[in-house]
């Protein structure tokens, strides 16, 4: 089982990682290579000299701890290499914020190392043991328009990992010629990459989240763009432009995925480098041991959140005022218990109440749970899952689903780079058994690192909708996108604001962490409490997405929400 160690920073390096920029003392001076855009923070550099699209934001930094832990317990030790000693002098090739490395130098006490970087994100030294600093030294260029600042023959090992979102597909070959000189004969070389995956949801799921009873509304709907429904697309490819070859789009975030495929594209870069990696890694290097693609399905359904208490308004006749006062009080559920207690009212449905009622009581010891340091990341199994649940009101004759079992394989293995040996891909550089002690819940994990990946290509999304605005308007009319010629770029940015946060909101909900962090034994948060209405509407949603569970298919289910492949090269 994975541990919580295996989803967290070593000691306290997430902590580290949190003070960047922040400084250490006067003699602290962080580079200046970063500008801000509408608050996140990126590199300085032309997009056509370094491509890298992410923001070097706090929340985005921290996924490289995400994937170490993983590669870590897979490989069960710091590298995927095979060492007949310790290497004596290493490289990390983009080492990010220097996790790794530092990962690296508690494994390998006698080993130095050098973390090359576009930009300074890396741990600031000073902060480690000096048994550990003292073997670091961290590096600053662009490897992609200069040659590495290292001898021939000088490292024994050379580590790069999630580079592939910033190298042109044309500079894979430049960069590997670069590996193969500095890397001594005998030396080794390991590539740990994921294909830039959109990971998108099916419009049944978000028009569930977004569905809204009629007799609420109150005053005029406004445009489309400050909506809180989704976005209205052409249901026929004769409603555009025929000059123009678009199709119409699947889903309610084709837009920010139209945009997020677009960054690439216009930077040469492969969204499948696991596919084309192979090809330069075996031109460069004699023996090469190439792994399956690993994938990672979409993660099972989490039940449903508990329900805050209902706030009541009570109205009361003051003594010594002439007039009725109101009082404010809350009634529901307890931290502990999180049952809705509300008052009967004819408002609410048999069935919505029942439904609501065994959503609550699945869930009712989630606040008295202790937290435990110990706990795994793992899903249990004492739930019954998301798809039983929907079903749960009706007769064992209506299951006619297989789902959930089929739709929780908890990984993928294109398999096409090798036969099976004995259960395991021929030269894998892990074993099945490590995949198969992966739980349920851990897959979550991939699908929230793929999300945010997404989030932090904002900007870079935001300017080539920008330049389709100006220049290539068609492009945007499938995805209901109607702006005229006249439209300030503020109103613009804010419709665009808003989409991203929605997709944000949507993902958040798919991913669903606070069931994780439940299974963890983390006590659920008290949520703020609701009036009657707003409580009202969060059991119609619930309902509403009970229901359109139902029409999840195999395919869905079994959707990659990330794909990443581990090579590695001898330098012979």
């Amino acid at each position: 089982m994975l541990s919580t160690d295996s989803f967290s920073f070593p000691d306290n390096t997430s902590n580290l990682i949190s003070q960047l920029g922040v400084g250490i003392g006067r003699k602290s001076v962080r580079r200046r290579d970063f500008h801000y855009k509408h608050g996140q923070k990126h590199h300085s550099y032309d997009s056509e000299k370094a491509p890298y699209p992410l923001s070097y934001d706090k929340n985005v930094l921290e996924l490289q701890g995400l994937d170490n832990r993983l590669a870590q317990y897979l490989a069960n030790s710091i590298s995927f290499a095979k060492f007949d000693k310790p290497p004596a002098r290493v490289l990390d090739l983009g080492c990010g914020t220097g996790a790794w490395i530092i990962d690296a130098a508690k494994f390998w006490p006698h080993c130095e190392f050098v973390g090359f970087d576009l930009v300074d994100v890396q741990i600031p030294l000073a902060y480690l043991d000096s048994s550990i600093s003292t073997r670091i030294e961290w590096k600053h260029g662009n490897f992609l328009t200069t040659k590495l600042p290292f001898e021939d023959d000088e490292f024994d090992h050379v580590h790069i990992q999630s580079i592939a979102t910033g190298v042109p597909e044309s500079k894979w070959g430049v960069l590997f010629d670069e590996v193969s000189r500095v890397l001594r004969p005998g030396g080794s070389v390991e590539v740990i990459e994921d294909d830039i995956i959109f990971p998108s949801l099916p419009r049944w799921f978000t028009q569930a989240l977004r569905n809204r009873p009629r007799q609420f509304t109150r005053h005029p709907e406004r445009p489309s763009e400050f909506s809180s429904s989704p976005p209205r697309h052409p249901t026929s490819i004769s409603t555009i432009d025929a000059s123009y070859d678009i199709e119409v789009p699947s889903h309610d975030h084709a837009l920010i995925e139209s945009l997020y495929n677009s960054i690439f594209d216009n930077r040469f870069i492969n969204m499948r480098p696991t596919s084309v990696l192979p090809n330069y890694l075996t031109t460069y290097f004699r023996q090469v041991t190439l792994g399956p693609v690993l994938s990672f399905p979409m993660p099972p359904f989490a039940p449903m959140m508990p329900l805050p208490p209902q706030t009541v308004t009570s109205y009361v006749v003051e003594p010594s005022i002439d007039g009725i006062s109101s009082r404010t009080s809350v009634v529901g559920p307890s931290t502990s218990t999180f049952t809705v207690n509300r008052p009967v009212s004819l408002s609410f449905s048999s069935a919505m109440s029942t439904a609501t009622a065994s959503s609550s009581n699945d869930l009712k010891s989630y606040a008295s749970r202790p937290r435990t340091s110990s706990a795994p990341l793992s899903y249990k199994g004492s739930t019954i899952s998301s798809l039983e649940m929907a079903h749960s009101n009706d007769s064992e004759a209506t299951l006619n689903i297989d789902i959930t079992t089929k739709a929780a394989r908890r990984y993928m293995l294109d398999n096409s780079v090798g036969d099976i040996e004995e259960g395991n891909p021929r030269n894998s550089p892990f074993p099945l058994d490590k995949l198969n002690e992966l739980t349920e819940r851990s897959i979550a994990m991939h699908l929230y690192r793929s999300y945010q990946v997404v989030l932090a290509c904002q900007e870079a999304m935001w300017e080539e909708l920008k330049d389709r605005i100006r220049n290539r308007k068609h492009e945007l009319q499938p995805f209901g996108w109607d702006d005229d010629e006249e439209l300030e770029e503020l109103q613009s940015r804010k419709k665009f604001e808003l989409l991203m946060d929605r997709y944000k909101a949507d993902m958040k909900f798919r991913v669903a962490l606070w069931y994780s962090l439940n299974d963890l034994d983390w006590p659920f948060p008290v949520r703020d409490p609701m009036s009657k209405a707003e409580l009202f509407e969060q059991q119609r949603m619930q309902m509403s997405m009970m229901e359109a569970r139902k029409q999840a298919t195999l395919e869905e289910m079994q959707q990659p929400s990330r794909a990443v492949r581990v090579l590695i090269g001898y330098n012979l």
